[in-house]
């Protein structure tokens, strides 16, 4: 099924017929715990690090998403899976667990520093020293 959200590009000024999907799952401490036991037992944080900050695979929790970061969003990324590493758990997990798992990263911290979120200015920075020759 298509998912909408608000950074899709529309062809010609035209949005592709779909549909916003929310996670059906109301979010309380049981649901967050049961979906960070999935995170962990599906090996997501080996990808995504503890607590999903970020470590080989992108971090979930600093609100920067290539493949956006709504509800439905996510749910089709853990479902089918995305190019460059992430594989699809759509065979692997029920809907349900998918949801919690989401369920749980919505519930993550976002962390005072992100680091991705600030460049470093090459104007602060002292210039490289110079070779003399002999």
């Amino acid at each position: 099924m298509p998912v909408r959200y608000p950074d899709h590009v529309a062809a010609a000024g035209s949005q592709p017929p779909s549909v916003e999907v929310k996670n059906p799952i109301a979010s309380d401490s049981t649901i967050v715990a049961d979906g960070g036991k999935i995170f962990s037992a599906m090996n997501c944080d080996g990808c995504h690090g503890g607590g999903a900050t970020g470590w080989v695979g992108p971090s979930l929790v600093d609100g920067r998403w290539r493949y956006g970061g709504t509800d439905g969003a996510l749910f089709e990324s853990i479902f089918y899976g995305r190019p460059r590493g992430m594989p699809a758990y759509g065979g692997v997990m029920s809907p349900g667990a998918i949801w919690k798992v989401i369920a749980y990263i919505r519930a993550q911290p976002i962390p005072s520093v992100v680091p991705t979120q600030v460049w470093p200015s090459t104007e602060t920075a002292p210039p490289p020293p110079r070779k003399q020759r002999p």
